[in-house]
């Protein structure tokens, strides 16, 4: 006999006593150890169902107050199954122009955690496992999980410097700032320049004015970048600036495949130490009036980076260097370090 078989048995028995009204109510329950509450409610539940009233029955877990409702829930997730990519709020914006559903952005974000679903990855995955698609590698991802194992050849200073233009922000009064980065892939040696457009002419002006200078007798022979129109033309025999002041200085370019930003490694981890060491801090500590004035801090900066700062990568480790700039003029007929600004 299980527990509920002898806690129905009991019960059976307590209004087998109950019907015979020998005892009264307060007897019958100090007898059998209940309260007059539950004696009550228990006589409630015999008179509408009969005996099988008295059984235990499970207690149905009741949702918080301030859940959405099962209906609207439905709605929500039938909506981000066509549209996974957007966000909460997007979401709740959308149902309501829509005239489907009226429900604030923090209801939606709640029935995507509890489904699972609160990241657009997990939405986009849960979405290709609704149109029962095959479980494989994007191409895309493939590339990624490939370029973990493998590694740029540049033997010497020069031979190749990854280049890339990186938003920093938009500051008040003068607007959207890009920085112009660049990166050598033997020393991880930098160079770093703020302008306020994205152009070739800019590009050009980061190469004459400040890389080849700053490289001083190092020899530049390979460009990495993206895409990027300040880089190159999209029309296969098009002129473009800098790929012209690139040929003139006998520079050869090579590019990324679209979308693989990663494959241009060392100079996307330099954005990130700037970015980490340098702006994070600076624009807490002072507010910035003029282009000028940033990119005096940022030169002392790159200058700490490159000549003082310890660096921790394993090509420099191997060959027993310590800064990127000991790296990038340790030979090859390299003039004295440059002082400090």
């Amino acid at each position: 006999m299980t527990s509920e078989d002898r806690v129905f048995t009991t019960r059976l028995k307590m209004f087998e006593l109950y019907d015979r009204k020998e005892h009264t109510v307060v007897e019958i329950c100090k007898l059998f150890g209940i309260s007059r509450t539950w004696f009550y409610k228990l006589k409630r539940r015999r008179e509408n169902l009969g005996d099988e009233g008295l059984t235990s029955t499970p207690k149905k877990p009741t949702p918080p107050a301030n859940q959405t409702p099962l209906e609207d829930e439905i709605v929500v997730l039938d909506f981000i199954q066509q549209f996974p990519t957007y966000g909460p709020e997007r979401v709740s914006n959308e149902l309501s122009l829509r005239g489907l559903l009226k429900i604030g952005h923090t209801a939606v974000y709640g029935v995507m955690r509890r489904n699972g679903l609160n990241t657009k990855k997990k939405r986009l995955e849960w979405v290709r496992k609704l149109s029962g698609e095959v479980v494989k590698l994007s191409d895309l991802h493939r590339d990624k999980e490939l370029s973990k194992s493998r590694h740029m050849e540049a033997p010497y200073p020069g031979f190749l410097v990854g280049a890339d233009t990186f938003y920093v922000g938009c500051l008040k009064n003068l607007g959207r700032i890009y920085q112009l980065t660049a990166c050598d892939c033997f020393s991880s040696f930098g160079w770093a320049k703020l302008y306020l457009h994205k152009t070739a002419d800019n590009a050009v002006d980061f190469l004459h004015n400040h890389l080849l200078p700053k490289a001083r007798s190092v020899i530049i022979r390979r460009l990495l970048q993206d895409n990027g129109k300040e880089f190159t033309t999209h029309w296969p025999q098009g002129n473009h600036k800098f790929k012209e002041a690139c040929k003139e200085k006998g520079i050869r370019q090579t590019f990324t495949k679209v979308k693989h930003p990663w494959t241009n490694g060392y100079v996307e981890r330099l954005n990130e130490t700037i970015l980490d060491e340098f702006y994070s801090v600076a624009f807490r500590k002072k507010i910035y009036t003029s282009l000028e004035e940033l990119q005096k801090d940022l030169d002392q900066f790159m200058y700490r980076y490159n000549f003082q700062r310890a660096h921790q990568g394993y090509k420099l480790k191997e060959n027993g260097y310590t800064t990127p700039g000991e790296a990038f003029f340790s030979g090859r007929g390299c003039l004295a370090l440059p002082q400090a600004a």
